[in-house]
């Protein structure tokens, strides 16, 4: 046992080439105050690196001395260091972990576990965009080192912390199918918008059961969704606005009535299509978001944090395991959603259309009395409300979906007959 504690932190780095460990390093280092010592730089520096031979073992080792003793002057002072060479084996981490104990410091080492399919994809992929020795020197040493590499486990009394990696997808569900679509059956066609943040998979299941009826269905992918947030940052309500307007052209060149309709934000842009031309036959409306349900307080903050604040996570993404989206509510965007919904209700009087809406009993997203503000500002003669008493925000994912079907199809089957 050491005669006495050090009040400092060994930060040790484990994983194969291409892992991440020098940018690890250095946030380690600046998150701890540390002291970072990237065995690459040393050799780089005093060898003339990169070297890629015998002799690069034994300047290796050199260094490795040298930064340890190093090291533990500045421990001994109290402060923390970050170790960035990795520790291949069993025998290299026990022989590292005498050390420490020996000198009565702590340590926690931070295993990267990453696959080596996605290691060979990244060096390959900076070989391709820095050509040069370092990107092929270290995919050389990744096919040498990783048949021999030894991963950390907890039975070598290690204070361990393994780190796994996971692709970064910003979207939910993303295995779902969430592109446009155009399905062709019979000569009434139907425009499905998705909402906010969402893609066409948010439609699809409504939009397979007017297929099967034997209507035409079109979906577009909005702009800025089904990529990534910053995307979606990027759009206004118009450009979401201007595809709903195009893929209702293509769709009135192929089918002799067309009904509008959305969920959400989607429902919003029907409205807005439908006080544009008068043609459309009927617009159909689920939970539309032409106000929201943000306490004024709120929406307060929402207004001063968009400009400094890109997104902010969902509270309730998961548990739908047929909606798709980001997994982030996108400020910039939030902000344009709000415009169109004041934009739709100035509107209102425009629209003579037959109007159908629905909305869930257990929507927390859009204001309550959407509803009753679409039927008291329309123009038109057929309008229709339906509460679905068991449904939140997403009516047509949920468990109601036969009984909105079966409304839905009634309403545009009374639009084709003028009942």
């Amino acid at each position: 046992m050491p005669e006495q504690q050090i009040e400092a932190t060994v930060h040790l780095l484990c994983g194969l080439p291409g892992a991440g460990k020098t940018t690890l390093a250095h946030k380690m280092a600046a998150k701890h105050e540390a002291i970072r010592f990237t065995l690459d730089e040393w050799l780089a520096d005093l060898y003339d690196y990169p070297i890629f031979d015998e002799k690069r073992a034994e300047y290796a080792a050199r260094c490795r001395e040298r930064i340890w003793e190093t090291a533990v002057q500045a421990l001994t002072l109290g402060n923390d260091v970050v170790l960035d060479w990795s520790l291949w084996n069993r025998q290299q981490r026990a022989d590292m972990l005498t050390k420490i104990n020996a000198i009565g410091a702590d340590h926690v080492l931070y295993y990267l576990n990453v696959p080596l399919p996605e290691l060979r994809r990244r060096l390959t992929s900076h070989l391709e965009e820095q050509p040069g020795p370092a990107p092929q020197i270290q995919l050389n040493a990744l096919e040498r080192f990783a048949p021999i590499f030894e991963p950390p486990s907890e039975d070598e009394g290690l204070n361990l912390i393994e780190i796994d990696w996971a692709p970064e997808n910003p979207i939910y569900n993303a295995h779902l199918e969430g592109g446009s679509f155009l399905w062709e059956a019979g000569k009434t066609g139907v425009l499905l918008l998705h909402g906010l943040t969402a893609t066409t998979a948010e439609v699809r299941l409504l939009a397979k059961n007017l297929y099967a009826a034997g209507y035409t269905v079109s979906a577009p992918l909005l702009p800025g969704h089904g990529t990534k947030p910053e995307d979606l940052n990027e759009t206004t309500w118009h450009d979401w606005a201007w595809e709903a307007e195009t893929s209702y052209q293509h769709l009135a060149t192929i089918c002799d009535r067309v009904v509008v309709g959305g969920e959400s934000t989607g429902g919003a842009l029907a409205l807005h299509l439908a006080a544009q031309h008068p043609e459309i036959a009927g617009v159909l409306c689920y939970a539309p978001a032409i106000k929201l349900a943000i306490p004024l307080q709120n929406m307060i903050r929402l207004y001063v944090a968009a400009p400094l604040i890109p997104a902010l996570p969902k509270p309730n993404v998961s548990g739908n395991a047929y909606w798709q989206g980001y997994k982030v509510n996108p400020l910039r965007a939030v902000m344009e959603l709000i415009r169109l919904g004041r934009e739709v209700r100035r509107e209102l009087p425009q629209i003579t259309q037959p109007v159908l809406v629905m909305q869930g009993r257990n929507d927390q997203t859009v204001s309550s009395d959407v509803g009753e503000i679409i039927l008291e500002g329309a123009a038109s003669e057929v309008k229709e409300l339906h509460w679905w008493e068991q449904s939140g925000h997403v009516i047509i994912l949920e468990d109601e979906l036969a009984g909105i079907t079966a409304v839905t199809l009634q309403f545009i089957k009374r639009l084709e007959t003028g009942d």
